[in-house]
């Protein structure tokens, strides 16, 4: 029986604090997608994120999800940037949904459903509009080219009540100085998270505890 969206939203909410990395399936091969998604589930990753540049995305989402025993892992949808893939997104039963904009629209239809939103922002104002919007965690995207970690830490000073995201594209080893920047959560592409011990490290390092030596 499916989850609730409230039972939902608050469970995806749980998982980021105990996990929180969300994993990040984005290629041009459904296929591709697909095995990375199970490697992901396998592995640890409470929160999978299957992005709509992924050919029919929605199908995958919709065949991830008859194999679930309803999560974690959770299964939602990325690059949802307007109210045709919010809708889209809903319908094949995402469980959570993350944009790399802001959208009045998605976040409308994101409260509809009740589910759990994280919405994409970059300046200060976007992200005070986004946290308006109702976005459960801010997406400050993309970070490195505009100077990475350091340039969060700026943007955290004063905006600290914030939750937010850190995204765009880091290694798991650069997650700490994330973390010490003032990020509750980490967008990690897969390719970055499949290599044997690179979940585990990057849960470790994502809570705040050592990496050992040998992951």
């Amino acid at each position: 029986m499916p989850i609730p969206a409230v039972a939902t939203r608050a469970a995806v909410a749980a998982s980021l604090r105990h996990a929180p990395v969300v994993g990040v399936v984005r290629t041009a091969s459904r296929a591709e997608a697909a095995q990375q998604a199970r490697r992901l589930r396998a592995s640890g990753i409470e929160l999978i994120e299957i992005t709509f540049t992924v050919p029919e995305a929605t199908g995958l989402l919709r065949e991830l999800l008859a194999e679930s025993a309803g999560g974690p892992p959770w299964l939602g949808m990325g690059t949802v940037t307007d109210g045709e893939r919010a809708r889209a997104a809903i319908d094949a039963g995402a469980q959570f949904l993350v944009s790399p904009s802001l959208s009045a629209e998605v976040a409308g239809l994101a409260r509809s459903a009740d589910l759990f939103l994280i919405l994409g922002a970059l300046t200060p104002t976007e992200i005070v509009e986004a946290h308006r919007l109702g976005a459960d965690l801010v997406k400050v995207y993309p970070l490195p080219p505009v100077g990475g970690a350091r340039y969060l830490a700026t943007v955290r000073q004063p905006l600290a009540d914030i939750p937010m995201l850190a995204a765009g594209g880091f290694a798991v080893d650069e997650i700490p100085e994330y973390r010490r920047a003032g990020a509750t959560a980490f967008n990690i592409a897969a390719p970055a998270l499949l290599a044997p011990n690179d979940v585990p490290r990057a849960l470790r390092l994502a809570r705040g505890e050592r990496a050992e030596e040998n992951a």
